[in-house]
């Protein structure tokens, strides 16, 4: 193994929690003498700089997803050449950088095209199995996401093992093909969690992120229903832009909150609201929230979760269009809320053996 291996860790720009579940990998990562190299692109890339400004970034292409239809399906065809001509350039500039800053090692969130035949690459995913909402394509798309898999010398899920797991069936049961590890759930939050009071100082917290238009369109539903409340509020837009906050009426807007201070946020709402992305779930559950899901029309995998999640009163779900805050809230409070599964070690465990593999580094 390298002296000090350096290790890029290249994440989707879908939203920001591809970026924001990274953090704890860098992290250990450091811990363990070696030397993460941070890579994204648009908001993803802003917040990573802005999170970790002491770690070394490096700029990909970037993919702009847009959710312009109901359909997640309609979705991603209008938008496969632009999907596929991004994995390709993105896998062109990884052999440059690998070359270019000596990178010993790849662990690529959800970034199909980096992968390199150099060097060894990890593919951090929680859907091994993406559920599509038209079975008869289901074999295909399975197919299709495990061809892209294969490329990569291991797969890593930010789960725990077994039937128990927060992804469900999106990640279970373990792919036969390629080595796949459960590295236990990833928070941004893992390293903040400093004693904070638990006295609520606002009713709800709301934490946007996500594609456009999407996101806009929640803020905009959210805000239009906002006056009908009582109490105090907060918005966090999910715009990594410096901006002054606002107040709309009892509604704080924030264009974006960086690690301890969206943590302490989290702590001091009764109820927090947003969409269920994976990762957001995994930060909502280590701070044993209430929450109310407002899924993503047309995506599949935040309906998914979020009815599993509702079905063992875990959480409140409302669905964007026809959206009920006053009910949703209520439903959300009277909910038993999320909570963390214990992870132990897995992520550094898998980290150092990972790190024990790699080849010595070759001389410059």
């Amino acid at each position: 193994m390298p002296d000090r291996p350096r290790v890029l860790i290249a994440c989707l720009d879908w939203g920001l929690g591809h970026a924001a579940r990274s953090l704890p990998v860098a992290d250990a990562l450091l811990e363990l003498g070696a030397t993460p190299i941070l890579a994204s692109a648009g908001n993803a890339g802003a917040f990573l700089r802005a999170e970790r400004p002491e770690l070394q970034y490096l700029p990909l292409p970037a993919y702009n997803i847009h959710y312009r239809s109901k359909s997640m399906v309609a979705n991603m065809a209008l938008q496969g050449p632009k999907l596929a001509y991004t994995a390709l350039c993105e896998h062109q500039l990884l052999q440059r950088y690998i070359k270019t800053h000596h990178i010993d090692a790849v662990i690529s969130d959800n970034r199909f095209g980096c992968f390199s035949r150099k060097v060894p690459g990890v593919f951090l995913t929680h859907q091994l199995h993406p559920i599509v909402p038209m079975p008869l394509l289901q074999p295909l798309a399975n197919g299709l996401n495990q061809s892209f898999l294969y490329r990569f010398q291991e797969c890593w899920v930010p789960d725990l093992p077994g039937a128990n797991g927060l992804s469900g069936a999106l990640s279970h049961p373990p792919l036969s093909d390629i080595p796949t590890h459960y590295i236990g759930w990833l928070s941004r939050f893992n390293g903040q969690l400093t004693a904070v009071s638990q006295e609520v100082h606002v009713d709800t917290l709301a934490v946007l992120s996500g594609p456009e238009p999407q996101r806009t369109r929640l803020e905009q539903a959210l805000l239009a229903q906002y006056p009908q409340l009582p109490g105090r509020h907060t918005l966090v837009r999910g715009i990594p832009r410096e901006a002054p906050p606002r107040q709309e009426g009892r509604v704080t807007i924030i264009n974006y909150l960086k690690g301890k201070a969206l943590w302490e946020a989290i702590q001091h709402a009764a109820v927090v609201i947003g969409r269920p992305g994976y990762s957001s779930l995994m930060d909502w559950g280590l701070a044993r929230k209430k929450v109310l899901c407002i899924p993503t029309p047309g995506q599949t995998e935040q309906e998914y979760l979020a009815q599993r999640l509702c079905s063992e009163g875990r959480i409140a779900v409302q669905p964007q269009s026809a959206l009920q805050l006053i009910r949703g809230i209520e439903d959300a409070k009277a909910a038993s809320g999320l909570q963390a599964a214990d992870s132990g070690k897995l992520l550094q465990q898998n980290l150092k053996r990972f790190l024990a593999t790699l080849p010595a580094a070759s001389a410059d």
